[in-house]
């Protein structure tokens, strides 16, 4: 079967972990027998080339990256001429490749590959790594699982991204961002007209419950997979705990900063490294002149990232928000590392409490608590990793194609 992966970026374009997700899929499912063929941008790369047997195919878009910077603002793919321009990009290679189905693996791909399948009348399917078709900002959902109506989102979740994610807030900035306010409100509704009769899949029962409460009915739980380890027998850790992610509120940052002093006068000889960029950064930075153990790595490709997490005695996943799936968490568990998570979104459904890691309330004290007992009873968490490692390599890996199989089946 010839599948059509649609996304607006895809390895070595991959700003976050969902690109990798697409990756690991698209691999999975060619080691099947089953032939995909990636629809995505050119921002730099080869036109054609296959990776780990996936066939990538760029087409020419306006605006390039490069290593330095993995991601474009997103009105370059959401503004009405990149959209046709990407619709008309997506039908011709696709027609060109004999796709029988599309896939679409990223949110700004939705409206384009929507548009070009009114002429290729394909089945589709969806998977929705974020809340972006429910609220493009998304901070009505840390609390409740009904996205916010137009007055809250302008006065509750705008107002709240001005002062969490905005530092220089000019009346120019402000009008500039409140016009991106007005846009990014008109895209979600244009985005949940044409997915509300889609075949969705959703990363974690904790997502499928928040879909199901704002109006969506076609909504399948499905995980995410990754790398797994052929040889678990030698892990050596170091007195590393590691965060990776968007250094931001949502992700919980500042409930580790609050725990830093308490840390480092337990255990001195520890570091605590953060990994990913993002407005609290600087305070970061700031405080590692006073703990010099602290390490800002700022974003890092995904090769030192996987190296990053074997050699960490825990990964710590204090999320606020409620994470969609918790990749970061996945990845951890693939290294042979215990995970400390907060019990926010899909988390929970990744870590097995007390067997690979713990599973906390999003509160400071709570946290460090967790993280006191991972370092006592690391080597114990690690022997049952590793017990358990067939068993997470198979929910995580073959699960997870067969699941994707039977929908394909499913819809065709």
């Amino acid at each position: 079967m010839n599948i059509g992966f649609i996304s607006e970026y895809f390895p070595p374009y991959a700003p976050g972990g969902a690109e990798w997700s697409a990756f690991f899929l698209a691999r999975n499912l060619s080691r099947k027998g089953h032939n995909v063929i990636v629809i995505t941008p050119n921002y730099g790369d080869l036109q054609e080339e296959s990776n780990d047997g996936v066939k990538v195919v760029r087409f020419p878009f306006y605006s390039k990256l490069d290593k330095n910077k993995l991601i474009l603002s997103s009105f370059y793919h959401t503004n009405p001429l990149g959209i046709i321009w990407s619709s008309l990009q997506i039908y011709k290679y696709s027609r060109k490749n004999k796709v029988k189905l599309l896939h679409v693996q990223g949110k700004y791909s939705i409206l384009p590959a929507f548009l070009a399948n009114l002429l290729l009348k394909l089945p589709i399917v969806l998977t929705v790594r974020d809340y972006q078709i429910i609220c493009n900002y998304g901070f009505c959902l840390y609390s409740k699982n009904r996205a916010c109506n137009i007055i809250d989102y302008f006065t509750k979740d705008f107002t709240f991204y001005l002062k969490e994610y905005i530092d220089k807030k000019s009346i120019s900035v402000l009008l500039i961002n409140f016009s991106y306010a007005i846009w990014g409100r008109l895209y979600r509704n244009f985005l949940k007209m044409f997915t509300s009769n889609m075949n969705i899949v959703v990363l974690s029962k904790k997502q499928k419950e928040i879909f199901l409460s704002n109006g969506y009915k076609k909504v399948w739980v499905i995980g995410n997979s990754t790398n797994f380890l052929s040889d678990i027998k030698n892990q050596k850790k170091e007195r590393k705990l590691l965060f990776a992610g968007r250094l931001s509120d949502g992700k919980g940052v500042n409930l580790l900063i609050k725990i830093i002093p308490d840390f480092f006068e337990k255990y001195p000889k520890y570091k605590i490294i953060f990994a990913g960029e993002g407005k609290l950064k600087k305070k970061l930075i700031k405080l590692k002149k006073k703990y010099p153990n602290i390490v800002v790595l700022g974003q890092i490709d995904h090769s030192t990232l996987a190296n990053l997490y074997k050699k960490s005695m825990i990964v710590v996943v204090p999320s606020i928000w409620h994470e969609p799936f918790g990749r970061i968490a996945l990845e951890s568990l693939a290294a042979i590392t215990p995970v400390v998570v907060t019990n926010r979104g899909g988390l929970p459904e990744i870590i097995k409490d007390k067997h690979w890691g713990y599973v906390v309330e999003p509160e400071s004290a709570k946290l460090f608590e967790a993280i006191e007992k991972a370092i006592k009873n690391n080597k114990s968490l690690v022997e049952t990793i590793k017990k358990d490692y067939s068993f997470i390599k198979n929910k995580f890996g073959d699960r997870i194609t067969k699941k994707y199989l039977s929908i394909y089946k499913a819809i065709l």
